[in-house]
């Protein structure tokens, strides 16, 4: 009898874990922008909750918290029928302090709530007949509630060691204990972004721990802006400066430094806005330039692809990194303002893939609407470990890393002459590297620390504009949120280009300064100090 028990229990778990995943792919065949795929690991993870949620003897409490399961995906669901992505922590806590125009963004959404409605209720109505079949031979455990409670309050207690206690590094398994991601189950994406409100943001915002920033504000348009360009954004991936710089001496880089003494070109070291993926390129995209940002990620208000649209300028966004790799950074991109969005795994759908950078080239050549799109942003692989999975055999020379320098120096040379040679009108052509990377300096290797080869990063810009400011503008572009400022104002908003009394923020390895940050202060465009912090606050806000 007992071992029947056992056998109904996994069954009636494998059952329910099974209707979960299934409304989500069924969501992702209705909805492009959610992004679900069916895998053993996520299964699994499902499976041992129900499997826990199924200890408890009272059917009407199983019942209430698949319910509350269910109502998670709802949220999810209809959320990204308006915004195109995952509810984010931040957005509990705007909940909280707006109610009234949270109310008023509801009730716009009703109408895009029927289909998540239908494919919910129909799902508890699944679960409800699966309960009554099987609830009499499934094992009971009188303190079966305590055991999912215990579990829940683990993860909280994770969470809020991650953001309250824990210093240094903050991993990529780390962030995901408080960012959704792609390919996560939608209610296991809900809960995350709400524990991390929970555990995270509310105790800093109550007691006053976490960082405060000014605000920085939308820009307005500029009546006098000129459209007729193409903005070409590169993003690098673990390149450091020390490597990749153009010296004589050097190399690495023989191809970029036949560019030297062309006036089109323009080359030298800035600060990256972090110093992990995720976060530099949120500041890239989203033209952050204060630590604590996820409400303005969140807004989107000084997004790039979001700016475009806005502008009637069509955008595109091809990266040379894995569906599974851009995880991270999908919700920090605004992906409904996207036009064409292609990652690695969708080039072999267009293209016979090399498996490396210079693919981004080949898509470029086959689709011939992309460069077509005045504003474009293209991902490298670049120098992501293992090293020696990019680059092709011949360019086999050095250390492998110093093997990857020497690829994206030939890559990059072959993309500058592809742009220059097909794009027809003006156009700005600017390469940076999201961070460095440290390859055993005190010990240490990768990315994600504060530390001069991680946050000290090549940028260049070819253009052939004819504006005589142009010196001007790419010598006061001294970190990721100058570049992003700059584009801002290609793409025809109204920004300052030339403040000479400034301070450049340098976050760690998150968005909201608990892992710290740098903060760089500039006098008359000149570097005078860097501090580094871990707490500061202010409350200003600033265009």
């Amino acid at each position: 009898m007992h071992k029947n028990k056992i056998l109904y229990t996994l069954i009636y778990s494998i059952l329910i874990a099974s209707v979960l995943m299934g409304i989500d792919g069924i969501y992702s065949n209705y909805n492009e922008y959610f992004s679900f795929q069916y895998t053993l690991k996520e299964f699994g993870k499902l499976f041992a909750t129900v499997l826990l949620i199924s200890f408890i003897p009272s059917s009407l409490t199983r019942l209430s918290i698949f319910a509350l399961l269910l109502s998670f995906s709802f949220s999810q669901y209809i959320h990204f029928d308006y915004f195109g992505k995952n509810i984010s922590a931040i957005e509990f806590y705007l909940f909280a302090t707006n109610i009234d125009e949270t109310f008023e963004t509801l009730n716009s959404m009703l109408n895009i709530a029927i289909v998540p409605f239908l494919l919910t209720f129909s799902s508890m109505i699944i679960i409800f007949i699966i309960d009554r079949k099987i609830k009499a031979k499934i094992i009971s455990f009188r303190y079966g509630i305590f055991l999912l409670l215990g579990g829940v309050f683990i993860l909280l207690l994770k969470t809020f060691y991650i953001t309250n206690i824990k210093e240094g590094k903050l991993t990529q398994s780390d962030s995901k204990y408080l960012y959704p991601v792609a390919d996560r189950h939608s209610c296991r994406n809900f809960f995350v972004s709400a524990s991390y409100f929970i555990a995270g943001i509310l105790p800093n915002k109550l007691f006053g721990t976490q960082n405060s920033f000014p605000k920085l504000l939308k820009s307005l348009k500029r009546e006098d802006a000129d459209h007729n360009k193409t903005i070409v954004l590169i993003i690098g991936e673990s390149l450091r400066f020390d490597k990749f710089n153009l010296q004589k001496s050097n190399k690495l880089t023989p191809k970029l430094q036949t560019l030297n003494d062309d006036t089109k070109f323009h080359f030298k070291k800035i600060y990256s806005g972090g110093t992990m993926t995720k976060v530099s390129a949120s500041v890239l995209i989203n033209r952050i330039k204060y630590p604590n940002s996820l409400e303005q990620i969140n807004s989107e208000e000084n997004c790039l692809f979001k700016l475009a649209k806005e502008n009637q300028i069509q955008t595109s966004f091809i990266s040379a990194q894995t569906k599974k790799n851009l995880q991270m950074i999908h919700d920090m991109v605004c992906p409904k303002n996207i036009d064409y969005f292609f990652n690695r795994d969708d080039f072999k759908n267009f293209i016979t893939p090399k498996g490396y950078d210079e693919d981004l080239i080949a898509m470029l050549q086959s689709q011939k609407s992309l460069l077509k799109t005045p504003f474009i942003v293209l991902q490298h692989r670049g120098s992501h470990s293992p090293y020696s999975n990019q680059y092709p055999k011949e360019f086999n020379k050095y250390s492998p890393y110093e093997n990857t320098v020497l690829y994206t120096d030939n890559s990059l040379y072959n993309l500058i002459q592809y742009l220059k040679k097909n794009i027809k009108n003006e156009y700005y052509i600017f390469y940076v590297s999201d961070h460095g990377e440290l390859l055993g300096e005190n010990g240490k290797k990768g990315h994600g620390h504060l530390e001069k080869n991680v946050y000290e990063v090549p940028f260049f810009l070819y253009t052939n504009t004819k504006d005589n400011n142009i010196e001007n503008i790419f010598n006061h572009i001294k970190s990721h949120y100058d570049i992003s400022n700059f584009i801002t104002y290609l793409l025809g908003y109204d920004v300052e280009l030339y403040k000479d009394n400034r301070d450049i923020f340098i976050m760690n390895s998150d968005l909201d300064g608990f892992s710290g940050y740098a903060k760089v202060k500039f006098i008359d465009n000149k570097q005078t100090s860097m501090k580094f912090f871990n707490h500061t606050s202010s409350n200003k806000k600033e265009n």
